[in-house]
């Protein structure tokens, strides 16, 4: 009984670490034939203004009240919050993983590849998201049940 309770809420907090640590990985890496030349790593933190640590963090008291509290509320915040990530990790930092910038220009044979950071802060998103998403449907389910079984101990009085 236990995993059931705390199940969700352990997998939503490691989406939510995720999410931290993507900010301190490589996001993207450029490489000029077989060296990185100075700045040609960007972690995430700076490239989008720490803004997944913010969502990890504000998701992590939204993940307790959602799994254990049992508020809908909250897993409504937290299946939003992994949508905002994951919307920052598609649409702000994916575009940019090809860019070769400065370095570009300077080294004709300049390549920029993803670095672990985007896979992990890709994880982090879809997990929080899918996290929420699946604890806001057993709520759901769980209403109903109780809805149906108010109504049948009412038609028995």
């Amino acid at each position: 009984m236990a995993v059931a309770r705390y199940g969700p809420l352990a997998g939503l907090v490691l989406a939510a670490l995720l999410l931290i640590l993507a900010e301190l990985l490589t996001l993207r890496e450029i490489v000029a034939v077989t060296v990185v030349p100075p700045g040609g790593r960007t972690s995430g933190g700076p490239h989008h203004g720490y803004a997944l640590a913010v969502i990890a963090v504000a998701s992590l008291p939204m993940s307790y009240g959602a799994t254990i509290g049992g508020s809908r509320p909250a897993a409504l915040a937290v299946t939003a919050l992994g949508a905002v990530a994951l919307a920052i990790a598609l649409i702000v930092d994916l575009p940019a993983l090809d860019e070769t910038g400065l370095i570009g220009r300077t080294y004709d044979l300049a390549k920029a590849h993803p670095g672990a950071g985007f896979w992990v802060e890709l994880a982090g998103a879809l997990g929080l998201l899918l996290g929420g998403a699946l604890v806001v449907r057993g709520q759901v389910v769980r209403a109903r049940e109780r809805d149906a079984e108010r109504r049948r101990s009412r038609r028995e009085v």
